[in-house]
């Protein structure tokens, strides 16, 4: 299989989605901050679709916030970036296309486990909650929130990625690419490393940060086979 199908195979797992799109009314869209700025898009027009009246936007200062800064420079879009957190950016994308006193704000998290954590004490009576996150680190970030919110047995958690990653569209050397082939890589391998229950990863054998997650048996032997040929991108399970 080549580098691309590879790719795909472990992005498409990554970029989790439990709905076909965003339809049906919910109680609250939670967004976090990334690079993917195309998350903005789908949540703002979930909103003016009537889906959700609330939005959470959280994320702080983080490994993503650079790469951030650099997609609105890319496009050209007049938001302020310099030190601020990655919420407050994606709060002014949305601020043109959505009510202020709809977007509520967590500024402190700087990874997939705080954001769950700090969102989740800003989730009080609602029952249906979508998770809108950078498509590689979206299954990371549902079974994170699955941890913090175990004993809500009324709230029903849906993913929806925001884009599907594909080699020569997202992901490239062009014009419109989210991520580079070489970073895009690097972050595929690294989140299935984090998901994977053994002693270096984040499963109950590991860091015991989320519960256990199943991984397909060909996301597995796709990782195995990039890895293998990309050495130098793989890192230790940290962030």
């Amino acid at each position: 299989m080549t580098l691309a199908g590879e790719l795909r195979v472990m992005s498409d797992f990554l970029a989790r989605r439990d709905v076909a799109g965003l339809t049906e009314p919910v109680d609250l869209i939670v967004l976090m901050g990334s690079a993917v700025i195309e998350s903005v898009e789908v949540v703002a027009a979930a909103y003016q679709s009537g889906v959700a009246r609330r939005i959470l936007i959280s994320g702080g200062i983080g490994h993503s916030t650079r790469y951030l800064v650099e997609a609105i420079e890319r496009r050209k879009l007049d938001v302020a970036t310099n030190a601020r957190p990655e919420s407050h950016i994606f709060a002014d994308l949305l601020r043109d296309q959505v009510d202020r006193d709809a977007i509520t704000i967590e500024d402190q998290s700087t990874n997939c486990g705080e954001n769950a954590e700090f969102a989740s004490r800003l989730i009080t009576d609602e029952k249906t909650v979508v998770l809108v996150q950078d498509p590689t680190m979206q299954r990371r970030t549902h079974a994170s929130f699955e941890r913090a919110c175990r004993d809500r047995r009324h709230l029903e958690l849906i993913s929806f990625a925001p884009v599907l990653p594909r080699v020569g569209a997202e992901v490239g050397d062009g014009p419109d690419a989210i991520w580079s082939t070489g970073r895009f890589t690097s972050l595929v391998l690294g989140e299935i490393r984090r998901l994977r229950d053994d002693a270096d990863g984040y499963g109950p054998r590991g860091r015991d940060f989320i519960d256990h997650v199943g991984i397909p048996a060909d996301v597995l032997v796709a990782y195995r086979n990039v890895a293998a040929r990309n050495q130098e991108l793989v890192r230790p399970a940290g962030g």
